[in-house]
């Protein structure tokens, strides 16, 4: 969550700063002013994602399948987010899995495939939540007059698109783990069922 909040802080002051020396001597606009749109924008995109989640937790979880062919992350994907760094900071990435009671920052039973399932669930879920909210949040700009867009809306909208895809590169990044360990608990289920069996 301090990854997070330090993005959303520097975000803050970045566009505090150019709408004080940039868009204030074009629209007028007062310090307060300015502060108060940054964060009631701020505000409303954390409402649209939540919103957006919610919508998305509807959909039937049979559309969320981890082992279907359109879910699967390629190789030269997963390679992409390596070079990006991932293993360095996809710890930092908020889980807000007590939201929906399944915290996903770490395995809790890696051999129990129910667990393991619910895990890969939870994670399609996320996945379809935090892409379609790279687009639902551009939604803020909205709530100011049009020619504000790009003073207030634009900007948080943007910020808000790459706090998404951290947490969506993530969440593809570590599901192809997660399908190789259900995998292997199978195999090794069978192993011991045959034994059982002799």
């Amino acid at each position: 969550m301090i990854l997070y909040g330090v993005v959303i802080l520097i975000a803050w002051v970045v566009v505090i700063l150019l709408n004080y020396f940039i868009s204030a001597n074009i629209f007028g606009f007062g310090i307060w002013y300015i502060i108060f749109a940054v964060v009631l924008s701020t505000i409303v995109v954390m409402a649209i994602d939540g919103i957006t989640a919610g919508v998305v937790r509807l959909m039937p979880s049979k559309w969320f399948d981890p082992f279907a062919k359109r879910s699967k992350v390629c190789k030269w994907e997963k390679s992409f987010y390596e070079r990006l760094g991932i293993k360095k900071w996809k710890d930092l990435v908020p889980d807000l899995g007590q939201l929906t009671h399944f915290k996903k920052n770490k395995i809790a039973e890696p051999k129990n495939n129910e667990y393991i399932k619910r895990y890969l669930l939870e994670a399609m879920y996320g996945r379809v939540g935090h892409f379609v909210s790279f687009f639902t949040g551009f939604l803020v700009i909205f709530i100011y007059p049009l020619e504000y867009a790009l003073c207030f809306g634009v900007p948080v909208a943007v910020v808000n698109l790459l706090l998404n895809s951290l947490s969506w590169m993530t969440l593809r990044y570590n599901t192809p783990k997660l399908i190789t360990l259900y995998r292997w608990n199978e195999r090794n289920q069978i192993k011991e069922n045959e034994k059982t069996a002799e």
